[in-house]
């Protein structure tokens, strides 16, 4: 049956509008990409899991790829800004971090996959009930810089007048205002330190071998810094840029410095399977603090996020990552001599039991830790031998 040329173009026009509605359609469920966007990833759900603390020791670090160049995500039309970030983020059902990309094993990306331990601590802190109450929270760590110090900077960026990332976090040690509008929470990792790092059968043990020696520190770290100006009078150091990811490894071995000093949870990952060790993993007066950014005018937020830290700093799942990210098998430990003996950790122990059990006081737990250099007194595992030093 011939059709009228009226029949053609009413044809034409329903199957038209078909067309637009299902392009819409697909715009709408993220089947296509909005402004650009690819397609997004599955919701990454933070989660309550609490998996045993007793597991034996294993290597559970992640190799780095090459990853890929920092790229900064448009906002997509869906979005809709609140002046209240808090609100934002639960409307939206995202947060968007800033972060430092690579910067192992804080963070990292694996063909365009995140992965590190404030990633998944990103997880646990938004799987809290100040925030997942209304639906889970998709973890969107796509806003990287290249520079630490541009890592919190991004927070007073915007796109549009939308500011470009709700939090920042990459190991952040600056203080409040710094940069000038953005604060910090209560840490979500501390309780570590400068670790002295040296060759494998180097005479140096500690801080008090360094007299009169060469020592490597990050360049632009104004507080690694201080705390060798301070702490080592007697020592010349040696700036040392960090472009290379083995320049640690690098400098020790090329004879260009006797040690190099530097955070420990970053020299983890910095001389993982090299021939370096720590001869201390935290070295006396050094104290390390990692903070989470929001913007001066987030109190609101400020105040969420120092909650869900508190409570996700008190559960098994957090030392669990604290383990799988920060053990190391290259601290160096100086066999039981006389007068100590070992002991065995047993479920449920902390240093602060053994310590009241093995030498009478609990607050004696850092003589533990010190003798089987440990960076933190967190990091013990079920069955692990520890040196109990003389009573």
């Amino acid at each position: 049956m011939q059709l009228t040329t009226g029949a053609k173009r009413f044809l034409g026009l329903v199957a038209s509008v078909a067309i637009v509605y299902g392009a819409y359609y697909a715009w709408q469920h993220g089947l296509i990409g909005k402004h650009g966007d690819t397609q997004p990833a599955a919701l990454d759900v933070g989660n309550n899991s609490q998996s045993a603390p007793a597991t034996p020791s294993t290597d559970q670090g992640t190799t780095q790829a090459a990853t890929q160049q920092p790229t900064q995500q448009p906002i997509p039309a869906s979005f809709t800004p609140n002046a209240d970030t808090r609100q934002q983020i639960l409307q939206n059902h995202v947060v968007r971090i800033s972060v430092e990309n690579p910067s192992e094993p804080i963070y990292g990306e694996t063909n365009g996959t995140p992965h590190g331990f404030n990633y998944e601590f990103a997880k646990l802190l938004f799987g809290q009930p100040e925030f997942n109450a209304n639906g889970p929270i998709r973890i969107d760590t796509h806003h990287e810089v290249n520079a630490y110090k541009d890592v919190p900077r991004q927070l007073l960026a915007s796109d549009n007048g939308v500011p470009a990332v709700d939090i920042a976090m990459d190991g952040l040690t600056f203080p409040d205002n710094t940069p000038s509008g953005v604060l910090y929470t209560n840490p979500y990792l501390d309780d570590f330190g400068y670790a002295l790092i040296v060759r494998k059968g180097s005479p140096l043990h500690s801080a008090a071998d360094l007299a009169g020696k060469t020592v490597g520190i990050l360049q632009g770290d104004p507080d690694v810094k201080a705390f060798v100006t301070r702490q080592l009078p007697n020592t010349q150091f040696v700036e040392v840029n960090d472009a290379d990811d083995q320049f640690i490894t690098k400098v020790i071995d090329g004879h260009q410095v006797d040690a190099f000093i530097y955070d420990y949870p970053f020299a983890v990952e910095s001389i993982k399977g090299s021939d370096l060790k720590f001869a201390q993993t935290k070295l006396d007066g050094s104290s390390i603090s990692y903070k989470i950014g929001v913007r001066a005018n987030d109190q609101n937020l400020l105040v969420y996020l120092n909650s869900a830290i508190g409570r996700v700093k008190q559960t098994p799942a957090y030392l669990d990552l604290l383990r799988k990210y920060f053990r190391s098998d290259q601290a160096d430990v100086i066999a039981a001599g006389n007068g100590e003996h070992t002991y065995a950790v047993k479920r449920g122990d902390t240093l602060n039991t053994i310590a009241a059990a093995q030498l009478g006081a609990g607050a004696r737990y850092r003589d533990i830790q010190r003798r089987n250099n440990l960076p933190n007194p967190n990091l013990i595992l079920v069955g692990e031998q520890l040196i109990i030093p003389v009573r």
